[in-house]
């Protein structure tokens, strides 16, 4: 099978909205905390308003069943890559530019000893650099830094996902790591600056039984089941109720996908209104979930689902844009829901194929 290339297509410059203005069509969702914050990213736009695409990520299979198929893994066989997949990994993240919200990130691959002319190793213990002894065998780790500044979290997620998921294109395990991890180690390896953030990690190898495609979809399906129910995601604008995948055409498989996203300790903190061919995506954090963690992960999660979201877009040929909305759909959202915060919305710029 040919690889199959996935370019996604982002659009800056929308206007930015007054975050005191109370707008006409927005009166429910204005108590659900519209905390709109435009500082730098905000600037990078008005200065790039011309549509911006990002690299083409090739992937052999299609990025759909990469999505279903991966999972996390903890048990590697101890072998470091080999130098064909390092350069290959290298190259899928040193082709990305910045994140669809405007923040460039970095990222490095880093091992742990295993000889004496190493350089920038995490260490001589394989297992302690991990999750504290959750992750075992891994002899090389993906890392990252994302800039203080808005939103840099959410392109964090989005980036990292992408490289995660050719990972899985090329038959390795991996595993998000965000909340326990040693972090002074990775920070000293990738030589973290002033101003940056360390959101997360992962362990990169081959896991101790290597498994097929097929294999990981079967445990894809059982696992689907954590996930939570359409209902609780997603809302329908135009019908005024809960959005169920029947009625979500033509954006169903991009939702179900975004509803496969993984997220810190599976909380899956995303809601969407669906405002006939848009999707606003909010957050909707987990009391006391915040001050558990060194970084706010549940922004990092919000990246990740957006991944998911424009793979399956751009799969089906479908063109979009992400933007900051000055104008949200006034319906009666759930009473579980009153507390979201509206984080960005994807809007379709062509007409294509039905997912």
């Amino acid at each position: 099978m040919p690889p199959l290339t996935v370019s996604i297509s982002v659009q800056r410059g929308q206007s930015r909205p007054d975050p005191g203005c109370r707008n006409t069509r927005h009166d429910t969702l204005s108590r659900a905390a519209l905390d709109l914050r435009f500082n730098n990213c905000d600037l990078y736009f008005a200065l790039h308003g011309e549509a911006e695409v990002i690299p083409p990520v090739s992937y052999k299979h299609s990025p759909l069943d990469l999505i279903r198929a991966r999972s996390s893994v903890r048990r590697f066989d101890g072998r470091i890559l080999s130098p064909s997949v390092r350069r290959e990994l290298e190259r899928t993240f040193q082709a990305l530019p910045r994140g669809p919200l405007g923040n460039r990130c970095r990222f490095q691959l880093v091992d742990t000893n295993h000889g004496e002319d190493d350089r920038g190793a995490l260490g001589d213990s394989v297992e302690r650099v991990g999750a504290y002894g959750t992750i075992r065998g891994a002899r090389t780790y993906l890392a990252g830094a994302a800039p203080a500044a808005d939103y840099s979290l959410e392109d964090f997620g989005y980036l990292f996902e992408l490289i995660l998921l050719k990972a899985t294109d090329l038959n390795l395990g991996s595993c998000w790591l965000g909340g326990i991890f040693s972090r002074d180690r990775f920070a000293r390896a990738i030589a973290l600056r002033p101003g940056e953030l360390l959101p997360a990690v992962s362990p990169i190898g081959v896991p101790t039984v290597r498994r097929g495609m097929v294999d990981r979809m079967i445990r894809w399906g059982a696992g689907s089941a954590r996930r939570k129910a359409w209902e609780e995601l997603f809302y329908d604008a135009d019908r005024d109720r809960p959005l169920s995948r029947e009625e979500a055409a033509p954006l169903a498989t991009a939702l179900e996908m975004l509803r496969l996203a993984p997220s810190a300790s599976n909380r899956q903190p995303w809601r969407c209104i669906r405002d006939r061919q848009s999707v606003h995506l909010y957050l909707l954090r987990t009391p006391g979930y915040r001050a558990l963690t060194r970084e706010d992960l549940q922004r990092v999660d919000i990246g990740i689902a957006m991944a998911h979201f424009d793979l399956a877009m751009s799969t089906a040929g479908r063109e979009g844009r992400w933007h900051f909305s000055g104008t949200l759909p006034v319906c009666g959202i759930p009473d579980a829901w009153q507390k979201a915060r509206y984080l960005v919305s994807w809007s379709e710029t062509g007409q294509s194929s039905d997912l």
